[in-house]
C-alpha cells in the first residue's frame, strides 16, 4: 500500500483555498466570459437570438439585464450545490466571498459558450451540453481543491439539477 505525500487528511482539506489564484484569477475569467457574452449579445450572434434579423441596441440592452440576472442566480446556485457538497463531504468550504467569485467565473465561462455561431438544432444543444460540462468541470478543478473523481460527480449532479430546473420552468410555462 503506497503512502501519500500529504499527510493532511481530506476531510479537513479547505475546498476555496486562498492559494488557487486568489481573487484575481476569477476576476479576470469572469470579465472574459462575461465580455464574450456581451460581444455576442451587441453583435447579434445567431447561438443567442437565432436567426431573428436585425437586433436592435434597445435589444442587446435588454439581453444583457437578462444575462446579469442570469449571472446571479447561477453563481448563487452553483455556490448553493457547492455548499451542500461541502457539507456531504464534511469539508469546510473556505471563504466564502472567494467562493462565490470562483462560482461566478466558472458560470461566466459556462454561459460564453452559448455565443457559439452553431446551427439551430439537436447538433447544437447536444454540442453546447459537452462544451458547457467541459468547462465547468474544468473550471471547477483550476479553481477549487477537488478531485477529478469528486468534480465530475459534482458537474453530473448540478448538470441533472439545471436540467430539472429548464424542464420545470417549461412546464410552468406551459400551464400557465
Amino acid at each position: 500500500m503506497s503512502e501519500s505525500n500529504n499527510t493532511e487528511p481530506v476531510a479537513t482539506k479547505i475546498v476555496s483555498t486562498e492559494n488557487r489564484g486568489g481573487p484575481w484569477l476569477p476576476i479576470v475569467l469572469a470579465a472574459m466570459g462575461g465580455g464574450v457574452v456581451l460581444s455576442g449579445i451587441f453583435s447579434g450572434s445567431t447561438g443567442l437570438y437565432g436567426d431573428s434579423g436585425m437586433v436592435t441596441f434597445a435589444d442587446g440592452v435588454q439581453e444583457s439585464v437578462r444575462e446579469s440576472i442570469r449571472f446571479v442566480i447561477f453563481s448563487l446556485l452553483l455556490l448553493g450545490a457547492l455548499r451542500v457538497y461541502c457539507w456531504r463531504m464534511q469539508r469546510p468550504l473556505g471563504n466564502l466571498f472567494l467562493a462565490s467569485l470562483r462560482c461566478l467565473a466558472v458560470i461566466a465561462l459556462i454561459e460564453a459558450v452559448r455565443v457559439a455561431q452553431i446551427p439551430h438544432g439537436l447538433i447544437r444543444v447536444l454540442l453546447i451540453v459537452v462544451a458547457q460540462y467541459i468547462v465547468c468541470a474544468v473550471g471547477l478543478l483550476i479553481l477549487f481543491t477537488m478531485t477529478i473523481r469528486e468534480t465530475v460527480l459534482f458537474v453530473s449532479w448540478c448538470t441533472v439539477g439545471a436540467g430539472l430546473l429548464w424542464v420545470g420552468a417549461y412546464v410552468g410555462m406551459w400551464i400557465a
